[in-house]
């Protein structure tokens, strides 16, 4: 049954428990035999999937945490992301290198405006530099985990493979194998042209020719965690690659601000700062 034959079987049977924040396979306690956990067991790959992706695109804000590994290092990242007016927050603590002596990313976007942590000129904690031309009107279909949840409902061997506590939340978990070449030929309604292409491009520039994606839906219907794990031979994701994300706080208010100005520093003063490192 897709996420709405979910909704519909919870509303007449008692909601499952909920675990302690960690993944634990049904059986593992909780109430994991309840009507929530039966209606997710049942709940079918492709359909559950496909509507999970829509409702996904239809938020305006949302949380995320998780972390990443690729050929740099390992991370732990966070993430506030507001599609209109368009603002996004995002942390990442990782290596240390000489662009990030403490190991951390972070920045800020709103609207046409980014900003980067990191002392450009001497006394600023930040630095700033506007987007020309940026898309104020996004497109809540480009978040990352559309896209993932959208290519795994295409599939061949997408299975439900269980139920799982994510977050505090009872949710479904769909694995399987993305091959990119098929992915780029697939014509359905599960994935929108401009998102399979998107994918495939990014996919194809980083040498991946396939990835295993794993998707858990909780029993609103939401997409509760994303893992996308692989191998590839350039670019972002050379050698082995994972990332997994938990998403959460749908529709709250996030709060995102620029930051003080006067910790800021302008684009101005950044181009000065720039051209006198060049002079010496």
């Amino acid at each position: 049954m897709a996420a709405t034959g979910i909704a519909l079987a919870l509303s007449l049977a008692a909601c499952g428990g909920t675990g302690g924040g960690k993944d634990e396979p049904a059986g593992s306690g909780g109430k994991s035999d309840s009507g929530a956990d039966k209606a997710l067991k049942a709940a079918e790959p492709a359909g559950t999937l496909k509507a999970a992706a829509a409702k996904g695109a239809r938020q305006n804000t949302f949380r995320t945490k998780g972390t990443r590994k690729d050929k740099d290092g390992e991370y732990v990242t966070e993430g506030a992301f507001q599609v209109k007016p368009d603002a996004s927050e995002m942390k990442d603590v990782g290596p240390k290198t000489a662009e990030s002596p403490d190991g951390v990313s972070h920045m800020i976007t709103v609207n046409d405006k980014m900003y980067f942590n990191g002392e450009k000129v001497p006394g600023k904690k930040w630095w700033t530099f506007s987007v020309e031309g940026a898309d104020k009107s996004k497109d809540p279909s480009s978040e990352l985990f559309v896209r993932l949840t959208s290519a795994l409902a295409t599939s061949k061997d997408v299975k439900n493979t269980g139920v799982e506590t994510v977050g505090g939340r009872r949710a479904a978990r769909f694995q399987g194998t993305v091959v990119v070449s098929e992915l780029a030929a697939y014509k359905g309604d599960a994935i929108q042209d401009k998102d399979r292409d998107f994918v495939v491009k990014g996919y194809k520039d980083d040498g991946v020719e396939k990835v295993d994606l794993v998707v858990w839906v909780d029993k609103d219907g939401v997409v509760a965690k994303t893992e996308e794990s692989g191998k590839g031979s350039k670019g972002e994701f050379e050698g082995d690659f994972r990332r997994t994300d938990e998403y959460f706080d749908w529709g709250a208010d996030l709060g995102i601000k620029p930051p003080p100005a006067a910790e800021t520093a302008t684009e101005k003063e950044v181009l000065e700062a720039e051209m006198k490192k060049l002079q010496k």
